[in-house]
């Protein structure tokens, strides 16, 4: 007899699930997807940077402020539609159709609530900032929300089996159509609905493209799936997540309130431009480590030399571009953004000092989550939030600077506790975790050394010729550091054999090469 339609349901979902690396692929699969990942994020970056050119001088302040005063609220709700239930599927080490499909549904649920609670704060959000835009822009931001349940377990499916390559495409595909909207609509003289419009866009075209990649069909839920403890799993995340937007976004919040569109369109460009490129470093590093890692969880060898040589990659990278953003932020703005945003400056070189501590101390709650700490993650959390929280509405004291100087408070505050109590009951030290630090952070001391004295003898009038000196002279610094430090080449030279090789799909017994 040929197979029900809920049998074959079923069978397709296993082929999915199942397509997945065994432990000895890990490597190359995580390294090669990473690699994959990055060059679509890269690109992405790219597009984003000239798509905020092309907008910046197209529209005003006002318009990006008007979108971002929505935008502050709006993305603290968005965390409530995937309660960490995408993280649940890809972290659990065995998983069902009738489990996944339940979240489904939950998902869908949530989004379509979230949807709904939104749109009903359209009118109060419009009275809190004192402008009647805000109406319609709330109500078409809150259709985004829809989209976004129903796609939350497909991608965390393409996820759980490694294909961030697909993921990345979708995503940049996505940005790709939704920016040529914007700039057409901008042009066209939309206003800030070309910036509205291009969220819809991009909500609806992420939705079609999961859905195409990942074919798998949800059944009805089931009340015994076992998605129970999966759900308080999410929950765990999904309460740090939710609070940290809070965080992230209460700034914004509170300086639309107090000063208004230009001055919150202001300060949410600036944090935007600084905090985006380490966004896009952090993303293949969680979403291609997690599943990585938890797979490892039980082998705490393998985990601790993992977890290795992506921090001693990732830091490599995050903490030499934020110094370069730190001393080069004037010439940036003025290039990518014009001189009508050259107020955004101080706000810009705030966020990128303490992008310098807070990517790599993220890491930590990579590894808490991977183990199975999300307790604890979530308590460090909630910590971490409500310090930023604080000090972002004591900060409005001091105008869109003080809020931003937040970031920088809250990341120096945070670092003790999360050395102190994240890795507890994981395979990784905190005296590993500063070692692997301590020579790109050595590094990047002597890159800002040279930065600060190529500022001061040898300007240029033009910015971008001085911003392509910098980046030849202050990468250039950083490299000869490194290699100076005692270590340096025998580090650079392993970790490049170990990334040529994974790339190249070498198959091993899955050993991966302790750095440094």
């Amino acid at each position: 007899m040929p197979p029900t339609r809920e049998e074959a349901r079923v069978a397709r979902f296993r082929q999915i699930v199942d397509n997945v690396r065994s432990g000895s692929d890990v490597k190359t699969a995580s390294v090669r997807g990473g690699a994959y990942a990055g060059l679509a994020l890269g690109a992405d970056f790219f597009i984003r940077m000239a798509s905020t050119a092309v907008l910046a001088r197209l529209l005003v302040p006002e318009n990006f402020g008007l979108l971002a005063m929505v935008a502050a609220i709006a993305v603290v709700a968005e965390r409530f539609k995937d309660l960490g239930l995408s993280l649940a599927t890809v972290q659990s080490r065995e998983i069902t159709h009738q489990q996944v499909s339940t979240l489904f549904w939950i998902n869908g649920a949530l989004g379509i609530g979230t949807a709904m609670v939104v749109a009903g704060l359209s009118t109060p959000i419009s009275v809190f900032y004192h402008d009647d835009r805000l109406v319609g822009i709330t109500l078409a931001i809150a259709s985004t929300f829809v989209w976004g349940g129903l796609t939350i377990q497909h991608e965390a499916l393409l996820r759980r089996t490694m294909r961030f390559g697909l993921i990345s495409g979708i995503g940049l595909g996505a940005t790709i159509v939704s920016t040529v909207l914007a700039i057409s609509l901008a042009a066209a003289g939309f206003g800030y609905w070309a910036l509205v419009l291009r969220e819809v866009c991009r909500s609806v075209l992420l939705a079609v493209g999961l859905w195409s990649a990942c074919r798998w069909i949800p059944s009805l839920p089931v009340r015994q799936s076992g998605a129970g403890a999966m759900m308080r799993f999410g929950g765990h995340v999904a309460l740090v997540q939710m609070m940290s937007m809070l965080g992230q976004n209460v700034g914004a919040i509170v300086i639309g309130r107090a000063f208004g569109a230009v001055p919150v369109g202001l300060y949410r460009q600036s944090q935007n431009f600084a905090q985006y490129p380490f966004d896009q470093l952090s993303y293949p590093v969680w979403v291609v480590c997690e599943p990585a890692l938890s797979r490892l969880q039980d082998e705490p060898e393998k985990y601790r030399r993992y977890f290795n040589q992506v921090l001693t990659l990732f830091s490599a990278i995050t903490m030499p571009l934020a110094a370069f953003l730190v001393f080069y932020a004037d010439r940036i703005v003025l290039l990518i953004m014009g001189a009508k945003w050259i107020e955004a400056t101080t706000i810009f070189q705030i966020i990128a000092i303490a992008a310098f501590i807070t990517p790599v101390s993220n890491t930590i709650g990579l590894v808490m989550v991977t183990c199975g700490q999300t307790k604890r993650y979530m308590s460090l959390g909630l910590l971490g939030a409500c310090v930023l929280v604080g000090l972002s509405i004591l900060g409005t004291l001091w105008g869109p600077n003080g809020v931003a100087s937040a970031y920088v408070c809250t990341a120096c505050l945070m670092l003790w506790p999360r050395l102190q109590f994240g890795f507890k009951g994981t395979p990784v030290s905190r005296s590993l975790f500063l070692k692997v630090l301590a020579r790109p952070l050595a590094a990047s001391v002597g890159m800002a050394a040279a930065l600060l004295m190529l500022r001061t003898y040898v300007p240029l009038s033009s910015p971008g010729l001085d911003i392509a000196l910098g980046m030849a002279a202050g990468f250039s610094m950083f490299a000869c550091c490194w290699l100076a430090l005692p270590g340096g080449r025998a580090e650079v030279a392993q970790l490049s054999a170990h990334i040529i090789e994974a790339l190249r799909g070498r198959r091993g017994r899955g050993e991966l090469p302790v750095s440094g």
